[in-house]
């Protein structure tokens, strides 16, 4: 498969169909169990394509699960090695967080942590769909700069608005992104599109990511490296229909 690719596809059987050991780390957000009955009807999907995924990452699988449920459990030759929060201080649920699990091949501990970042953040409100669970970019590049290197391929099975991509494109990593969704992955598709160079201005909010100063926890540099694009290349998409994901 083509990288910086965005794929309308479901994502099970583009997952059975790529190489094992073919991208360096898996960051989603799948459909799991909530109060809302959001994605009933794929929450097994969301289970399955976990396990099906950790075939295809040669490092990590990192993903979001509810509070409300135990996780899955790492498949054979993985390891739960950290399970962090993300802390949503505009959320109106009554769990104002996530957990954020990684599993890993290595199975050396890794820092538990605390992402204290709004849903809205207003860098990205000019960037923002409406979409249930849409994440935002400012977490997903903590996620990436915690879990991946420069240079890495990231896949997320279930990439609903793309966040992910953005995320990787901002901080040179490629991306392989799948969602069944035609509407949602027409609008990744927009947003992962080379701009304008006015448009990509550093202080565009629509366009710029990096906080002026990071959570103490975190204790990521103020200054992040410049954002770099990988053009995506949009993907016909397929006559199966496909089930709401993220």
């Amino acid at each position: 498969m083509e990288l910086d690719t965005v794929l309308h596809h479901d994502s099970l059987p583009m997952l059975a169909a790529m190489p094992d050991l073919s991208v360096d780390a898996v960051i989603t957000d799948p459909p799991y169990p909530n109060g809302s009955g959001l994605f009933s009807d794929s929450l097994i999907d969301g289970i399955a394509g976990l396990y099906l995924a950790a075939k295809k990452a040669r490092k990590h699988i990192v993903f979001f699960w509810t509070p409300l449920a135990s996780p899955p459990l790492p498949p054979p030759g993985w390891f739960e090695v950290s399970r962090s929060v993300w802390a949503k201080p505009d959320a109106r649920s009554a769990h104002a967080y996530e957990l954020v699990i990684c599993w890993s091949r290595d199975y050396r501990r890794r820092a538990h942590r605390v992402w204290t970042v709004p849903i809205l953040d207003y860098r990205t409100l000019k960037d923002y769909k409406q979409h249930p669970t849409q994440k935002p970019v400012r977490l997903l590049r903590y996620l990436i700069e915690d879990y991946t290197q420069e240079g890495d391929t990231i896949l997320d099975p279930f990439a609903g608005t793309g966040t992910t991509g953005v995320a990787a494109q901002q901080l040179k990593r490629h991306y392989l992104l799948i969602e069944s969704n035609k509407e949602y992955a027409d609008f990744a598709v927009a947003r992962l599109a080379p701009k304008h160079p006015a448009e990509n201005a550093p202080n565009d909010p629509a366009t710029t990511e990096v906080p002026k100063e990071a959570p103490p926890e975190l204790e990521h540099p103020s200054n992040q490296k410049p954002e770099t694009e990988h053009p995506p290349k949009a993907i016909p998409p397929k006559q199966t229909p496909g089930k709401n994901k993220r």
